[in-house]
């Protein structure tokens, strides 16, 4: 990185910083006015299958930070702002997300029963309720999107992905099939997301996003090492022997596909607006959890032990001061 790139990244972070809490207030305004009426409706003839932790992601996880910070970085990309109805169809996506994991993780739905709600074969036994909201997201985004058999089709490689994941439950896996399930699930899932917007990526963006979603499914498995402990599932962090070969498969990654976006045929401040919000919204704050997780191993004889850490540990709590500072500090100075 140039000095004078460091330079221009110090001086724009400020207003970066307040661009993304701007596009996160409006999208919670969105959620609060448009998407509760749906999901109060929803809520008053629940059969239990809808919890508070459902509405939890869809406000605070998905359903937030799908259209505000991927779906703002897809639009700087392009140079435009969300549309109306973009906002609807990325905002259906991000309330779809939790539901569609839950089919897998919770409610153990079979592989079948999945499929055919992603092919919209509305024949099989009565849905709950939480399958029914599935359902109406689902339909509200191929309504807005510009081409539905091209969301339609990515859902289906992100059902696949989720179904090789299946293999990283209680199972030792070679290094090598863990990274490729890794990156095949995030890179799904990050285009799926861009095949709401506008122009439609060509063959060469898609390998971005390939990329890049493999980089966040990373960063995602960074976040939930605790979680995936705590249920058994293997990926590359709680299966790893030390955290130092994590941050390198991360920063190798991003600096070729950084690089590799620049090439895309966008103007290079378009480009380096929609690096920069996943960066400070995503990556960077990845890389000051992988600071905590390496701290731990000098009380394990200097190696990662994700079994002998408590959860205090491998919780990363990125709502302090501190580590709000630190994030932005890697953004500045580590990330591309």
């Amino acid at each position: 990185m140039s000095f004078q790139h460091s330079i221009n990244k110090t001086i724009g972070l400020p207003g970066l910083i307040k661009e993304v809490f701007n596009k996160l207030s409006i999208q919670r305004t969105f959620l609060r006015e448009q998407v509760d009426l749906v999901l109060d409706d929803f809520m008053a003839r629940n059969d239990g299958s809808l919890g508070q932790q459902d509405l939890d992601k869809i406000h605070h996880y998905y359903g937030l930070a799908v259209p505000a910070i991927l779906g703002e970085a897809f639009c700087a990309l392009r140079g435009s702002v969300m549309t109306d109805t973009e906002r609807w169809a990325s905002s259906s996506q991000g309330c779809m997300t939790g539901l569609f994991d839950d089919f897998f993780d919770k409610d153990y739905l079979t592989d079948e029963a999945v499929e055919k709600m992603v092919m919209l074969d509305q024949s099989t036994n009565t849905r709950k309720t939480n399958q029914q909201l599935f359902d109406y997201f689902y339909l509200k985004a191929l309504a807005c999107a510009p081409d539905k058999k091209a969301v339609q089709q990515s859902l289906m490689e992100v059902y696949q992905a989720q179904v090789l994941s299946k293999k990283q439950q209680n199972n030792i896996l070679p290094y090598q099939e863990l990274v490729d399930i890794t990156f095949l699930k995030g890179g799904t899932s990050l285009y799926f997301y861009r095949t709401v917007f506008s122009p439609a990526a060509s063959e060469q963006e898609k390998e971005l996003m390939y990329g890049l979603g493999g980089c966040m499914q990373l960063c995602n498995d960074i976040f939930d090492v605790y979680k995936d402990r705590e249920s058994g599932v293997e990926t590359l962090v709680t299966t790893a022997e030390h955290i130092k070969p994590i941050r390198a498969l991360l920063v190798v990654n991003l600096k070729k596909y950084y690089k590799a976006a620049f090439g895309l045929g966008y103007s290079d401040s378009c480009v380096r607006k929609f690096l920069d919000i996943i960066s400070i919204g995503i990556f960077s704050r990845a890389l000051v959890c992988l600071d905590q997780l390496e701290a731990n191993e000098s009380t394990t004889g200097n190696c990662f032990r994700v079994k002998a850490y408590s959860r205090k540990q491998l919780i990363c709590d990125m709502d302090t001061t501190g580590n709000k500072l630190r994030s932005a500090w890697k953004h500045l100075f580590q990330i591309p």
